[in-house]
């Protein structure tokens, strides 16, 4: 019986070594090479994985989504060497160890909708929309 039980426990502790993270892995699901034209300096995520936030030495931030889109770059000057997004999601921290400062950029993430085609009131160039539609059936 006690044979049996040292069989066993010793089963049971080669599966725990095989199937621990020590023997796990990664493998490449996709890869993309993205050319900036100028030197990253720094690079942030989202907390989220939705965003990727480049500084550049050319003194801009180029905002990619989580498939390597570029959708808007953000002026900033040059001398800082550092990003970070915050964990609330709305703000970015540029650090400069030469300039011996940082600066704090509150952003708000704006949602374009294309309503060609939608009915709607008011001016073309609005800032806001609001589009009603009433035809459900």
């Amino acid at each position: 019986m006690r044979k049996v039980f040292f069989r066993l426990l010793s089963w049971v502790v080669m599966v725990l070594l095989w199937t621990s993270p020590a023997h796990a892995g990664f493998e490449f699901q996709a890869q993309k090479t993205i050319d900036l034209g100028s030197g990253a300096m720094d690079i942030a995520v989202s907390q989220d994985g939705k965003w990727t936030f480049v500084l550049t030495s050319d003194g801009e931030v180029r905002v990619f989504t989580w498939t390597g889109e570029l959708v808007q770059i953000l002026k900033v000057e040059k001398g800082y060497n550092s990003v970070e997004f915050s964990q609330a999601g709305n703000r970015l921290i540029l650090g400069s160890v030469e300039g011996k400062a940082i600066k704090i950029i509150l952003l708000e993430l704006v949602h374009q909708l294309d309503i060609t085609g939608s009915p709607y009131k008011g001016p073309d160039n609005a800032p806001v929309v609001v589009a009603v539609f009433d035809d459900f059936q």
